[in-house]
């Protein structure tokens, strides 16, 4: 942490006054320039020393920055941070300029990006992206900015499926198909039919679509 700090003035000067004995670095930095390099000084019985510093220009530190946060929304609560999502920078013309990946705590980060309009895009496995966000830097300002994805439900889905046959072993072409979800609440187990269809040519059904449980399937070839 800094001791003393000073600006300099036109010519490139500074002083610092009423400094204790001791040893110390001084290091100088500015906007678009580089940190210098630290220049070691010890000071005693209260003697003036005169030490230069040298700053060198980085171009690319007059560049704005976008850095923002990925959360995944929460009906019920707060949002939670969302690591390892992708993040895809478009310039104006809708051609790619960055791709980044979130990190533990949901946060990600451009940097060096030349004036202009963007737009972020998020992606990742099993969440659905809420909107895109867009973003403009003007004379190397720095954007914040906060993204939301959801979870992808279809994504958690899975599928029941099988074939109908009859005592003789056949399939059974055009069988009625129930599809029963289980629920157990105490002692009192209920079945409640959910889905329905009917077997094709070689006996096959399938249910798409569906979400954790417990099921049963019941078939009828008849009404």
């Amino acid at each position: 942490m800094p001791y003393q700090h000073t600006l300099t003035d036109a010519t490139g000067g500074f002083t610092l006054t009423g400094i204790p004995d001791g040893t110390y670095s001084l290091a100088a930095v500015k906007d678009g320039y580089l940190l210098s390099d630290a220049v070691g000084i010890t000071l005693t019985n209260g003697v003036t020393s005169e030490v230069n510093l040298i700053c060198t220009a980085d171009a690319t530190l007059s560049l704005g920055a976008i850095a923002g946060v990925l959360t995944v929304a929460n009906p019920l609560g707060a949002p939670t941070p969302l690591a390892g999502a992708k993040i895809t920078l478009q310039a104006a013309d809708s051609t790619t300029a960055a791709v980044t990946y979130t990190a533990a705590d949901g946060e990600f980060a451009f940097y060096d990006l030349a004036d202009g309009a963007y737009t972020l895009i998020s992606s990742a496995e099993g969440y659905l992206a809420t909107s895109s966000m867009n973003a403009v830097i003007t004379g190397g300002s720095i954007a914040n900015v906060s993204m939301a994805m959801m979870v992808d439900s279809r994504t958690y889905n899975g599928t029941v499926s099988g074939i109908i046959r009859d005592t003789a072993g056949q399939a059974v072409a055009g069988c009625f198909v129930g599809l029963y979800q289980v629920t157990t609440v105490g002692d009192v187990t209920q079945e409640h039919l959910i889905a329905v269809t009917k077997t094709n040519t070689m006996g096959k059904y399938l249910f798409g679509g569906v979400t954790g449980g417990e099921y049963l399937v019941k078939a009828k070839l008849e009404q």
